[in-house]
């Protein structure tokens, strides 16, 4: 972590990281929607830090327009997967300590270890405190409908909190998801009660999610979540902070912030997720801190 005393001793330094925030500001100011600034006693009464029984709770957002208020920051199930299983379990339980509350997975995380762990190391003790998302990869109804079972068995859970539509990559992949019947089977588990909330993911192109929302407005269909890359970098090229963002603020549909630290590539410290042995430079070298970023998103 850095901090402001460090940048005394480099005034050049501190210098080119307000400069860049504050073009960043500027990049960023034209995305203020009227929704986000209207009623700030109520949202502020909603988004409170509270408390549970484990203790002071990290700040909390309102998941969408009607959704529940969930922590501000989540634990990424990929890593749970990845890491030695010792580990995964101090992942979750300092995660749960330092007040997250949010808990992403998927099924082919780990090859479904990512959700044999929640089983193992959360939900057994800590479900009634835990807002768990998982996610399907599946193009069709019939294959939707088979996840939430699946994961509902691995994460010993009776419901999923949120459920999503994960890696829509092109605007055609949208398109043909929801012909075929995805979207059917979402409303059919949340009918059911598997899942609470439903909601969409994309890495690749702020377009595929431009499709789902238009898929979603044409067909009549509400969901809660739209997860998406939102760092720094973003408004500079294909964005999804400015196309996307405010078009989901609009729909009352939360915004889910994923690839912050684009991989840790801002500080040349990652070689990237599931990517080959290749040497990894800062992206921006030098001028951001992990605070400017998370402050950023």
């Amino acid at each position: 972590m850095k901090h402001e005393n460090e940048n005394a001793t480099n005034p050049q330094k501190g210098l080119r990281s307000r400069e860049f925030m504050a073009m960043l500001a500027s990049c960023t100011a034209s995305l203020m929607v009227p929704s986000l600034t209207h009623g700030e006693e109520k949202v502020a009464a909603a988004t409170a830090s509270r408390s549970d029984r484990l203790g002071k709770l990290l700040p909390q957002r309102k998941l969408g327009s009607s959704g529940p208020a969930v922590t501000n920051l989540g634990v990424g199930g990929d890593h749970v997967g990845s890491a030695l299983e010792k580990d995964a379990q101090a992942i979750i339980e300092k995660a749960l300590e330092e007040g997250v509350r949010f808990f992403d997975n998927a099924p082919f995380y780990g090859s479904g270890k990512s959700e044999e762990r929640y089983g193992k190391f959360l939900t057994p003790k800590y479900r009634d405190v835990s807002f768990v998302m998982t996610k399907t990869l599946a193009t069709n109804k019939k294959d939707a409908l088979k996840d939430p079972d699946g994961s509902l068995s691995r994460m010993k859970s009776d419901f999923v909190n949120l459920w999503q539509v994960h890696a829509l990559t092109i605007p055609k992949d949208a398109e043909e998801r929801v012909k075929n019947g995805v979207l059917d089977a979402f409303l059919e588990a949340q009918k059911k009660g598997k899942v609470r909330h439903i909601g969409f993911t994309g890495h690749s192109s702020y377009k595929a999610h431009l499709k789902m929302l238009e898929e979603l407005k044409k067909r009549g269909v509400e969901m809660d979540a739209s997860q998406m890359p939102v760092n720094p970098a973003d408004p500079h090229f294909e964005s999804f902070v400015t196309h996307v963002v405010p078009k989901c603020v609009e729909a009352g549909i939360a915004v889910l912030a994923m690839k912050t630290l684009a991989y840790g590539r801002f500080f040349g410290g990652n070689k990237g997720w599931r990517h080959t042995e290749v040497s990894v430079k800062q992206a921006i070298p030098a001028i951001l801190s992990v605070e400017d970023v998370f402050g950023f998103v």
